[in-house]
């Protein structure tokens, strides 16, 4: 009873601080004043494919539990980071917590959340070098093309550091720390049994890491159609290459402007200064990302209920076991 109580304090916590960053939850008003309660909630079961796409490119790192977890993991993995984006990797633990809770080791449950996080950054790069390729043939000069060009050269040395850094010997390090400094609380996991050695074993299998980088650039896309979708709904539908190469570049730019919770302000810039250049008046393209600013809430905030009912149920079966 006292953790359920600590965890619904923490996600009125963190709905409390979503709150004050987002001006009282404004945009979802301003979302559903541009689109109604019915764009909202048509946006949100569309956004489903693009969570069940994710979920099918984590569950391919793996052959431990079901498909269908990873899909119910991603849904809640993203509702806590995107309404606790100021809490750093705070939906990758909630989704290692969440695997660890149905049956997974630790150890392989970080490994996994690892790989899965290097093949969506590598999925979305290949996404993104396919609309800089569309803008550039279309403004070829436009100031954003060089903005997205430097965001997509600070990426992908990035990704290739990550990668060489998960296969380093800093892995093994970093898991032995506790039990270097605390040996009579903290007992080091064998070698073979530790992080470093499933991400070695992931990597290993090549076929499974391509195949999660495949569906996550298959996600990318039909995360990217959702603006299409979004368009519809506005009333002021453009071409879907116009939608992939403005989605593109956004997310090229956000990709590097992390440090941002939840890249409040990022993204309306970035809809109001690159679709200003598809022809958008800016306040269409505000009301585009106020309309999945409303559908983050509108999937979010049962994701972070679903995430308490799932460490519950656990902690229950746990007691009785």
């Amino acid at each position: 009873m006292r953790a359920a109580a600590l965890r619904l304090g923490l996600i009125a916590l963190i709905l409390a601080i979503a709150w004050w960053l987002r001006d009282g939850f404004g945009d979802v008003a301003g979302a559903l004043d541009t689109a109604g309660v019915t764009g909202v909630l048509i946006l949100s079961a569309y956004h489903i494919l693009p969570v069940a796409l994710c979920g099918l490119s984590w569950a391919a790192l793996q052959d431990q539990l079901p498909t269908r977890l990873f899909i119910l993991g991603r849904w809640i993995k993203d509702g806590v980071g995107e309404l606790a984006g100021f809490m750093p990797l705070s939906g990758e633990v909630v989704g290692i917590r969440m695997m660890s809770k149905f049956g997974m080791r630790t150890a392989d449950a970080s490994a996994v959340m690892m790989a899965d996080i290097t093949s969506e950054a590598i999925g979305q790069i290949i996404f993104s070098l396919l609309g800089v390729a569309m803008w550039m043939t279309n403004f070829p000069d436009a100031e954003v093309t060089r903005w997205a060009l430097i965001a997509l050269a600070i990426s992908i040395p990035g990704v290739a550091a990550f990668i060489a850094l998960q296969k380093s010997t800093v892995v093994r390090f970093l898991e032995t720390l506790p039990a270097k400094l605390a040996p009579q609380t903290w007992e080091a996991p064998e070698a073979e049994a530790g992080v470093h050695a499933a991400i070695h074993a992931i990597y290993a299998d090549r076929k499974r890491v391509a195949i999660s980088v495949f569906w996550h650039c298959v996600a990318w896309v039909a995360g990217a159609a959702e603006a299409w979708v979004a368009m519809q709904l506005l009333g002021h539908p453009m071409s879907l290459e116009d939608i992939l190469a403005m989605e593109s570049i956004i997310f090229a730019i956000r990709s590097v402007a992390f440090v941002v919770p939840g890249a409040i302000g990022l993204q309306e810039g970035g809809y109001v200064l690159v679709g200003g250049l598809l022809g958008l008046s800016p306040e269409l393209a505000l009301a585009l990302s106020l309309l999945k600013r409303g559908r983050e809430l509108m999937l979010g905030i049962p994701s972070l209920l679903a995430w308490h009912f799932v460490e519950h149920a656990a902690a229950r079966k746990q007691a009785e076991g």
